[in-house]
Formats: C-alpha cells, sequence, structure tokens
C-alpha cells in the first residue's frame, strides 16, 4: 500500500482514472472499510481490490465502465467529437498490470490476451503499442513498464516491494530479506510458516529457520575447503530465496506488510470515538 501522492498528481493530475489493488488475495483484508475509507480521503476514488488469477472474481469488469462515465462527465466532453479513448495502466513492476489489460480485452472484446505477462518483474520493458479492449465506445489502452522512485523513502520500503517480488531481490542478501520478513510474519502473528514448513514453533531466529528449510528441502552446496577437497553445506542462500518465494505464492498465509499503517488507522478511529 506505498502510495507516492506527488507522484499520483504529476502523472494522473485531473485526468478519469481508477485505482486498483490487485493480488489481493495475498493479503489480510480484515481492515479493508479502513483502508478504503483512508485511500478516498487522500484522494484514490475510485479503488478496486482484484485477484485476477481468479477467474471467478469479476472485480475487474467494474473498472472499465467507470472509467467511460467519468469522462463522459468532464464539462468539456462532447460526444460528438470524441470518437475514441485513450487509457495507461502504470505502477509498480509485477503488480498484474498486463494481466489487467488481457483481462479488460478478454471480457469487453471477447478476444485472446494481446501482451505479454510472467510472475517476475521486469516482463513488459518499454511503453507497448496500443490495444484495444472495447469497441462502443472504441477504447486503447497501454501498458508500460513497472515504475518506481528513483530512490526508496527508507530501506524498509525496499524490503517490503523485494518481499512482494516487486523489484529483483538479488540485490539483497536473502538471509537478511528473510530475516525482515519472519520479524513481520511474527508481528503480526502470522504463523503460518511453523506449519508450513514443520517446524515445532514460532521463532524468532532467522538461521535456524533457514537451516531447518535447507535440510528439510535438500538444499546443499559444495564448497572448496582449504586442502582442495569438495565440502557439502547446506546452502542458506537458496533456502532464504525459497522462504521469500513461498510468501508472495501465498504459502506463508495472508498478511499485510503494511501493518503500521493499519495500527494507525484504528487508533485514529478510536481517537474519534471519544467525541462522539
Amino acid at each position: 500500500m506505498h502510495e507516492n501522492f506527488s507522484f499520483r498528481k504529476v502523472v494522473v493530475g485531473n485526468k478519469p482514472y481508477a485505482y486498483v489493488l490487485n493480488k489481493s488475495d495475498l493479503t489480510d483484508l480484515t481492515q479493508k472499510d479502513r483502508i478504503l475509507s483512508k485511500l478516498e480521503k487522500e484522494g484514490y476514488a475510485p479503488t478496486y481490490f482484484t485477484n485476477l488469477r481468479d477467474s471467478s472474481d469479476k472485480t475487474y469488469r467494474q473498472i472499465l465502465p467507470n472509467i467511460i462515465s467519468q469522462i463522459e462527465s468532464q464539462y468539456r466532453f462532447n460526444r460528438e467529437l470524441v470518437t475514441n479513448f485513450h487509457l495507461l495502466v502504470v505502477g509498480v513492476p509485477n503488480v498484474g498490470k498486463s494481466t489487467l489489460i488481457n483481462r479488460l480485452r478478454n471480457f469487453h472484446l471477447k478476444k485472446g490476451n494481446a501482451v505479454k505477462a510472467g510472475g517476475e518483474p521486469g516482463i513488459t520493458r518499454a511503453v507497448q503499442s496500443k490495444v484495444k479492449i472495447n469497441n462502443n465506445p472504441l477504447v486503447y489502452i497501454y501498458d508500460t513498464p513497472g515504475v518506481l522512485e528513483p530512490r526508496f523513502e527508507n530501506i524498509e520500503t525496499g524490503f517490503k516491494l523485494a518481499c512482494l517480488n516487486c523489484v529483483k531481490n538479488h540485490q539483497v542478501n536473502s538471509d537478511i530479506l528473510a530475516d525482515y520478513l519472519l520479524y513481520k510474519l511474527n508481528k503480526t502473528k502470522n504463523f503460518k510458516y511453523v506449519e508450513f514448513y514443520n517446524l515445532e514453533v514460532p521463532s524468532d531466529n532467522i538461521l535456524e529457520v533457514l537451516l531447518h528449510i535447507a535440510k528439510s528441502k535438500s538444499k546443499i552446496k559444495q564448497l572448496k575447503g582449504f586442502d582442495n577437497s569438495n565440502k557439502k553445506i547446506y546452502d542458506i542462500d537458496a533456502a532464504g530465496h525459497m522462504m521469500i518465494k513461498h510468501y508472495f505464492d501465498g504459502h506463508l498465509g495472508k498478511s499485510m506488510l503494511d501493518d503500521d499503517l493499519i495500527t494507525d488507522l484504528i487508533q485514529d478511529d478510536l481517537n474519534l470515538e471519544k467525541f462522539v
């Protein structure tokens, strides 16, 4: 849920838009109403929680009609002069921008996929040619590469994006990233990892957890000793990468890394109740 309000103003301005929070199946939405309320106060409306990997989720079908309605309600809009609309999809890497375009095209045009989508950041490397997604009215949409700020406001923002596979995590040692993830899981009392990895109890020792994963998954690497003999050791780095992948694949339970924002929202509501 990291937002850059100044960036939004530059890109969107006064143009009609919709705010799509995809992969909602991976997060804890028990505070969904509070999240929507905060986003609306900050100018993020309409907001849609989507799970584009689930064919039963039809939420995305509301997006295009809403945007068309916004365009047509603008005071400068002239139906006789405007013959087609052009939309742009913008977001951080690997959040499902290309998948969204394909879903809109599949539903509104009844045609197959037009842009390549994948599970890694960086699949889309340049602004693509326009893709038709609707006939009446005629609507085209552009896919774009993932957009990130030149630098993160703090290191934790980078950790969060790396855990969610929005940036390539090879720039951070996997054990450090896994340690941060373990801290967040324990902090939010999400102990699904204990069951998933067959641990006896929750742990705050990342090396113990990664060693357990490496042993159970037979993650072993060879090192050459001082005597030139090959020695086998458990691959902690591979175990760390595995833990991160298990998290963003949804195997470690639903959680929200921006739990501090939710805490602030709840506290704000409690403070307001004093005056009601």
